[in-house]
């Protein structure tokens, strides 16, 4: 593998980026394609009418160049128009689905709303407050870490717990995750700081639950839809090597300087692993 696909980021398109990349060469990949129901993005028009078959070629060659041993996180959401789609572009890929997560930007609990999202009112539908993350892997059954993508026991049943489940005093993740999005100040997402005029980003600590349950501690992470860098920035703050690309010139120029800014990552990652 080239120097040039290590801790890097690419304008281009990411079919034509991918031809250039050996075989086998990424431990991860995390990342999230254009939603295709008319998002601004700056240079993409996201509006595909063969949306599946194009999503099929790209997974089917992110899957030649990641790792026997790597894995997928595929990060996508349902459309109203057809809600089952993300279903059948699953069922067409070459490599298995090992996890189905429900990421939850919202949730309502005790009669109040946790999270943040959009204000959507319809006279049909419910506003969406979550998302897939499909977690593929060669064969299906590719190791996990319990141990590191763990929680800590609520105090209240840490006794009872700790007996009962005997693994370090964590409890084993389950796969439905609430996350909500970073915020800044009033609470308002920072377009500046986290976004660089991208519409759709999603938090680090998506990023990081993902790179905890694959157990990576070193390797390289690629985001073959990179947008505002996320992912890239979540596996530098955890040690990890990154590569990523995007269509778009802003976007690549925003996510070096996001970077550029992030100097020690192994601090970082012991600040974020609690």
């Amino acid at each position: 593998m080239g120097e040039v696909f290590v801790n890097k980021i690419l304008q281009g398109d990411c079919l034509d980026v991918m031809k250039d990349i050996d075989n086998d060469t990424f431990d991860i990949i995390v990342s999230s394609p254009p939603y295709n129901i008319g998002i601004n993005y700056n240079t993409y028009e996201d509006k595909k009418v063969d949306y599946i078959d194009w999503q099929v070629k790209v997974w089917e060659e992110a899957f030649r160049v990641l790792k026997p041993t790597g894995h997928l996180f595929l990060n996508i959401q349902p459309s109203r128009q057809n809600p089952l789609w993300c279903y059948e572009l699953v069922s067409k890929l070459s490599w298995k689905l090992q996890n189905t997560i429900i990421w939850n930007k919202q949730l309502e609990i005790d009669n109040h709303i946790r999270g943040q999202g959009t204000s959507f009112q319809s006279e049909k539908y419910l506003p969406n407050g979550w998302e897939f993350v499909f977690h593929l892997t060669r064969k299906g059954n590719t190791k996990i870490s319990q141990e590191k993508s763990g929680v800590p026991y609520q105090p209240k049943y840490a006794k009872e717990n700790r007996e009962r489940y005997n693994i370090g005093g964590i409890r084993p993740t389950v796969n439905t995750w609430y996350i909500p999005y970073e915020t800044v100040g009033s609470g308002k997402i920072s377009n500046d700081k986290l976004k660089g005029g991208h519409p759709a980003v999603f938090p680090r600590e998506l990023v990081r639950k993902c790179i905890k349950l694959s157990g990576l501690e070193n390797g390289i992470l690629f985001d073959c839809f990179a947008g505002s860098g996320t992912s890239l920035i979540a596996a530098k703050e955890m040690g990890l090597d990154y590569f990523g690309c995007d269509l778009d010139k802003d976007y690549v120029e925003f996510m070096k300087t996001r970077l550029d800014k992030i100097e020690k990552p192994l601090e970082m990652w012991e600040k974020f692993s609690g």
